[in-house]
């Protein structure tokens, strides 16, 4: 699940006890198929994410109508430039 990964990486991953540095730029590299089982949060996810501080970098490996309509729009509109589609 989406959600549960972008919590985690807010939450846990990018924190000073798990090696996160202050002075130092934080990346999440997300791999999808674009299908969120919950699509809202999802995005209320990825924006508390990016309230954090943490670059989001959103790789899929397939294209479809959720995924455009939940993923890539909403990062586009949200000045999420690394988005990135393979064949």
């Amino acid at each position: 699940m989406c959600v549960l990964g972008y919590r985690f990486a807010t939450d846990v991953m990018f924190q000073p006890g798990n090696g996160d540095r202050f002075n130092m730029p934080n990346y999440l590299v997300i791999l999808t198929d674009g299908n969120s089982d919950n699509a809202t949060a999802t995005w209320n996810e990825a924006m508390r994410a990016r309230a954090a501080g943490i670059n989001i970098i959103c790789v899929s490996n397939y294209f479809s109508l959720s995924l455009h309509t939940y993923i890539l729009v909403p990062f586009a509109l949200s000045e999420f430039t690394n988005i990135y589609m393979m064949p």
